[in-house]
Parts: structure tokens; sequence; C-alpha cells
């Protein structure tokens, strides 16, 4: 891969640490951290793939699951990789599932990779609603 496409994707990250810092810190003289509060969250989820064509997804042996789903935690622009925490994927009835269709809702965890971007080639950004839905089941009767 070439530095400059390297370097793009680290920006990249790094431009996503910004604004993931932004909603996390953005104060106000009359209305405090209202951009958090309307959003509901400090975290803004994507899922990347790699430079042969695949989600990444990375195990947590563990904790018992893997996930293609990641928060930015840090970003080494000098060494062009980053520092990710796992998101647990939830489906409908709170079991953890990975596959795409069946993700409802991400859940935060403590879990850190550093990944290298030289292996990865773009970064989808998710919906933050991901992290505060609630899922309801309403009685059939």
């Amino acid at each position: 891969m070439s530095s400059e496409r390297c370097n793009y994707i680290c920006e990249a990250f790094y431009e996503l640490k910004l604004l993931q810092d932004f909603l996390q810190d953005s104060q106000t003289k009359f209305f405090g951290n209202l951009l958090a509060k309307i959003v509901g969250t400090d975290t803004i989820p994507f899922l990347l793939t790699t430079t042969k064509g695949d989600l990444l997804t990375i195990s947590s042996v563990q904790d018992g699951f893997e996930t293609n789903y990641f928060r930015i935690e840090l970003v080494d622009l000098e060494k062009c990789c980053v520092t990710i925490s796992l998101l647990r994927p939830i489906d409908i009835e709170g079991n953890v599932s990975n596959a795409p269709c069946d993700v409802v809702r991400l859940e935060k965890t403590s879990i850190c990779r550093v990944i290298d971007t030289n292996f990865i080639c773009a970064i989808q950004t998710l919906e933050t609603k991901m992290l505060t839905r609630k899922i309801i089941i309403e009685p059939k009767w």
C-alpha cells in the first residue's frame, strides 16, 4: 500500500477521534454538554474494511465474542497505527451476534487492540443510535 493512502487512512482516523472527543468534551457556557446529551453517547461506532476487501473481525477469546464493530481510542500519526476498542454486538434477544442483519445494539467494552493502518482501506461510520437503542419487546396479546 502506498504511504500516501496510509496517511489518508490515518488522517481519517484522527478526524474521527477529534469528532468523538468533541462529542464527549464539548461544553458551552449556557448549555453544558448538550451535544453529548442530544446524541446520547460519547462514541462514534465504525466498521473497518481491510486491504483484502473483508470486514476486519477481532475476537476476544477471554470474553467469548468476536466483532466487526469498533470505537477509536488513540491515533498515532507518526507510526500510522490506531488503538481501537471492541464494541459488543447484541441482537434483539440480547445475545451476542455478529451477523449484520441481526445486530440492533452495540455495547462498549474495555477491550483494546492496536491496528496498523497499512492493512485498512476504508472506515464506515455507523449510527450512534446503535449504542443507545433500547430493546423493547411488546407482549403479543
